[in-house]
């Protein structure tokens, strides 16, 4: 019984720091705010502690009960909300704020044809392309520039029709739509199937980078859920715009982590999905979206084509 409890202890411990630490903060911040709000602070957090204090031994623990509960409650309601508020994040938004939307998305895909040209045209000044003959070439300035159109273009969709309303979606939809352009992969569609083929050290990866994610947006709920602490202290709002701005760097940091690792499944390990489809691999690099393409239409639909021979794997 004694292995049975400190292992049942161990495990109450390692689920109450998944979910009940950023709640315990929370409402340690919460309470703080309120007994700043008072007009004796440390008077009103004595007297809270006294009368705990003064409690039977029953009473002190169903309270403590009630804590845990209600802390492991507050952390998992949060939980449950993240992949909505990420959706949200994205702009895959309600109807009612679908023309908002559009004009927002409208405009990111303005913007990147704005710098792809831009791009363009420092690109080939840089390789001394004949369209840039008599040109100078690039300044230090000007290559700074380049290399920000270079990542800005990379993470973000090429197809206007693909534009999000968001960095955060664009950088997402951006990683997904990659393996379709260069292999002819559905991502969102192949993912499971690849999943299950990639090495165990890069599903750790994937998954920790996920997690990084995840933690990015529940910590924007949890700022989020501070603000009712300025009913108490005003000067509590101050912290906002700095941990906005914090949130808005590491948000998008953790989709670019998270989407670099994404690309790299399939640049690395998509010859293993064409193996275990048993989908004979491109012969060469010019026929590999045709054959992509076909893979994908082939585990969206099926097929009865007579022609599609399966690989014998000898």
């Amino acid at each position: 019984m004694t292995t049975f409890w400190g292992a049942a202890a161990g495990k109450l411990v390692e689920r109450w720091l998944a979910t009940g630490l950023a709640a315990s903060v929370y409402w340690l911040v919460m309470l703080t705010a309120w007994a700043l709000g008072r007009t004796h602070p440390r008077k009103s957090l004595a007297e809270a502690l006294g009368s705990v204090g003064t409690m039977r031994t029953g009473e002190q623990i169903t309270l403590l009960l009630l804590v845990l509960v209600g802390l492991g409650g507050s952390g998992l309601l949060i939980r449950q909300l993240t992949m909505p508020t990420l959706r949200l994040l994205e702009g895959y938004w309600p109807r009612f704020l679908a023309p908002v939307g559009t004009r927002l998305s409208v405009r990111h895909a303005e913007r990147r044809a704005a710098d792809s040209l831009a791009w363009n045209a420092l690109h080939a000044r840089l390789v001394g392309a004949p369209s840039a003959a008599g040109l100078p070439p690039l300044t230090a300035v000007e290559r700074l520039g380049y290399a920000r159109l270079e990542a800005s273009l990379r993470w973000s969709p090429r197809e206007p029709e693909l534009a999000m309303p968001t960095r955060v979606g664009n950088i997402l939809r951006a990683a997904e739509a990659e393996p379709l352009h260069k292999y002819g992969l559905d991502a969102v569609l192949l993912w499971p199937h690849l999943w299950t083929v990639l090495p165990e050290s890069l599903r750790q990866d994937l998954g920790a980078a996920r997690q990084r994610l995840d933690n990015a947006v529940t910590a924007g709920l949890w700022s989020l859920l501070v603000l009712p602490a300025g009913y108490w202290t005003p000067w509590a709002l101050l912290a906002v715009p700095a941990v906005y701005g914090a949130w808005c760097r590491l948000l998008p940091r953790a989709c670019l982590d998270y989407g670099i690792l994404l690309q790299a499944s399939f640049d690395l390990h998509r010859q293993e999905l064409y193996r275990a489809l048993r989908h004979p691999l491109p012969p060469d690099a010019a026929a590999e979206r045709a054959a992509g393409l076909r893979l994908t239409a082939y585990v969206y639909r099926g097929s009865d084509d007579p022609a599609m021979v399966f690989d014998s794997g000898s």
